[in-house]
């Protein structure tokens, strides 16, 4: 199965698709590839929403430091979402493996690549309501593919997958109001 194909079924919730690409031994690969680009993609709208990326005042080092700390950030958000979603879907009854959770989870990570332009609009001070409705529509789409690819890796029922998730959403966004 390659990239592009396994890829579209990811994004077409098909949860068959991580079981093929765990056993063709692609998952790590394919995973760490859509980490990689999330983070990619963040940095590079960030600096171009704020001006910078083909402005003179900022020499190429710089920008290409600070797209290896935007790879960085996404990396450790997948570690900790992926760390948060096992222990929710453990908690619920799911498989007891760390690493299909974390591999599924950066798999799934591909649907949050449209969150990414957004995020860095808004963070760089656009506003707007079309810009908003856009942030929460793509932000629910992605979460709809995590989901999928946390059920497939878990092996949980729908309903005790939307509870670990309703759960974990929570938490995290209990931890985010205190930190913020």
């Amino acid at each position: 199965m390659n990239y592009f194909g396994a890829m579209k079924d990811v994004l077409q919730l098909d949860e068959a698709v991580y079981s093929q690409l765990m056993t063709s031994g692609k998952i790590v690969r394919y995973c760490m590839l859509n980490v990689l680009a999330l983070g990619m993609i963040h940095a590079l709208f960030s600096l171009y929403y704020s001006g910078l990326l083909w402005s003179g005042e900022v020499h190429f080092v710089e920008k290409f430091f600070f797209a290896l700390a935007g790879v960085g950030v996404a990396f450790l958000l997948h570690a900790g979402a992926g760390l948060f979603l096992w222990v929710f879907t453990r908690g619920a009854g799911g498989r007891i493996e760390f690493l299909p959770v974390y591999f599924n989870m950066g798999i799934a990570m591909i649907g949050l690549w449209p969150v990414a332009p957004v995020l860095s609009a808004i963070q760089a001070g656009f506003r707007g309501s079309g810009l908003y409705f856009l942030l929460g529509a793509t932000s629910i789409y992605g979460l709809v593919v995590i989901f999928f690819g946390a059920k497939s890796a878990s092996q949980l029922s729908m309903v005790r997958m939307t509870a670990a998730l309703a759960v974990c959403i929570i938490v995290i966004g209990s931890m985010l109001y205190i930190w913020l």
